[in-house]
């Protein structure tokens, strides 16, 4: 058997923690001077209340001990095990995770280990985390699987947008002044995702307009496979993850559609509002509905 395993990075919804045994490894954050497993000490939902309340959250990779216990329950259960970890530019955690299963690995080289980089995080990692757990209900080989991800990797696509600059102003990620007057012109980064890195495609005024583009931007993007799975994630914003999915519907009609709440450690960095996008731009040769 093989078991997959996520960070908590990866945005998870009922669709499929109801479903699917998912092992989660937990990264850190510190409120004031306290630090909390992200989704065991503490919920996304709280971290989003302390931030609404003016706290600025700072966040840590993955510790020793945490990837150890996963490991070492996968090794106990006889269980193969497939890791996709969070960007490793945007994080040491992959890095650090890596060196621990390798270790492992040497111990005990009758079991299979794999860590993927995902180059990514949020919904874009669930939506190859829910490929590969139908591959493995299918008992699809490991190495098969492996190749399967990758390439998933290669054609996943971000889009994603904040809704306030103040927020990303109190983190120190641009100046005070910048996010005041981004906020009163109501403008609006646009971001996208490449080889790992959150990048800036354009500003944008207005929020129909950013929402717009979104749109625009994944009808494009999925004219070579329309019948996908796209994905939303929100920062605490389900109101227009709602108006969002419901544009997406009435403009592919193949599509199905799965909405995320993003997770805590990246809600901290992209801050309450934000909106982001996910699909794939090329079909995996495996790809289940």
């Amino acid at each position: 058997m093989i078991k997959l395993i996520v960070d908590s990075t990866c945005d998870l919804n009922s669709d499929i923690l109801d479903k699917y045994d998912v092992e989660v490894i937990p990264l850190s954050i510190t409120i004031d001077e306290k630090t909390y497993l992200d989704g065991v000490d503490i919920t996304t939902d709280k971290i989003y209340q302390h931030m609404k309340d003016g706290k600025v959250p700072k966040t840590s990779q993955v510790s020793f001990e945490s990837v150890s216990k996963v490991v070492e329950k996968c090794i106990s259960k006889d269980l193969d095990f497939i890791y996709l970890a969070f960007s490793s530019k945007l994080s040491g955690t992959y890095n650090f995770a890596k060196k621990i299963i390798d270790i492992y690995k040497e111990k005990y080289p009758e079991r299979k280990m794999a860590i993927i980089d995902s180059k990514g995080g949020a919904g874009g990692t669930a939506l190859i985390l829910i490929q590969a757990l139908k591959m493995i209900e299918r008992n699809l080989p490991f190495e098969y699987i492996i190749n399967q991800i990758q390439f998933m990797v290669q054609y996943i696509v971000y889009r994603f947008t904040i809704s306030d600059l103040e927020w990303l102003s109190k983190g120190g990620r641009i100046s005070k002044s910048a996010g005041y007057i981004g906020n009163k012109l109501n403008i609006k980064p646009y971001l996208f995702v490449e080889d790992g890195l959150i990048k800036v495609s354009k500003m944008i005024r207005g929020n129909k307009k950013t929402i717009q583009t979104l749109v625009n931007d994944i009808e494009a993007g999925t004219k070579k496979f329309k019948n996908q799975i796209i994905g939303i994630s929100h920062a605490d914003d389900l109101e227009t993850a709602l108006i969002v999915e419901g544009k997406i519907k009435a403009s592919i009609k193949e599509c199905k559609t799965t909405i995320f709440k993003i997770g805590a450690v990246l809600g901290t960095h992209l801050g309450i509002g934000g909106v982001g996008l996910f699909f794939f731009n090329e079909k995996p040769e495996f790809y289940e509905m």
